[in-house]
């Protein structure tokens, strides 16, 4: 069974992973969060992810070969591209390709990026019904405590993986969750 490392930016996205790979079949002790969190806590920025990403890309690339494992980093876009997103990123990795927009990841490794746009509450406006939703917008609702945001979280997760995957997500969907479900591909989960 494939081991799954997370790396993302609070504990909605954490849970919206975890609980999507759930779904998808992975079984929780075989998904991580990166750097180790316990409990509710998960306070990563846009930079820690920045700071973060070459070393989860290094590690990989340790143990690859001899275990069966993926990465998970997820980004929100904020008021950038998701491209400029994964530019980032790659940077980041690199600091000598910056000018050649390189994808720092080769097509065979277990890495996938997502970038919500603006950022994960658009993908779970638009989950919950919201088929007029933009990735312009926030979305996010501040009055939420963190208990309701990972039930948020989750029950979009599960809405996702089982009502819509399996009918393959409609074309108003945002670009962003599109883009997402290409990356997925990239980890072979099936």
């Amino acid at each position: 069974m494939t081991k799954v490392t997370i790396l993302c930016e609070d504990i909605d996205q954490e849970r919206f992973i975890r609980k999507y790979l759930i779904c998808r079949g992975l079984s929780s002790r075989d998904i991580t969060c990166f750097p180790k969190t316990t409990g509710m806590k998960v306070e990563n920025n846009n930079a820690s992810i920045l700071k973060y990403y070459p070393q989860i890309l290094k590690s990989y690339r340790r143990t690859k070969n001899s275990q069966d494992i993926a990465v998970i980093v997820m980004i929100d876009a904020d008021d950038k591209t998701i491209d400029e997103r994964i530019r980032s990123l790659n940077m980041a990795v690199n600091k000598e390709e910056r000018e050649r927009n390189k994808d720092m990841r080769l097509p065979n490794e277990k890495i996938a990026i997502f970038v919500p746009a603006r950022n994960i509450e658009t993908w779970f406006s638009y989950i919950n019904g919201n088929q007029d939703c933009n990735e312009q917008d926030d979305y996010k609702k501040k009055t939420l405590n963190t208990t309701e945001r990972i039930t948020l979280a989750e029950a979009s997760a599960t809405k996702l993986a089982s009502d819509i995957c399996p009918q393959g997500l409609d074309e108003n969907a945002p670009y962003s969750l599109h883009h997402a479900c290409n990356e997925l591909q990239r980890l072979q989960l099936d």
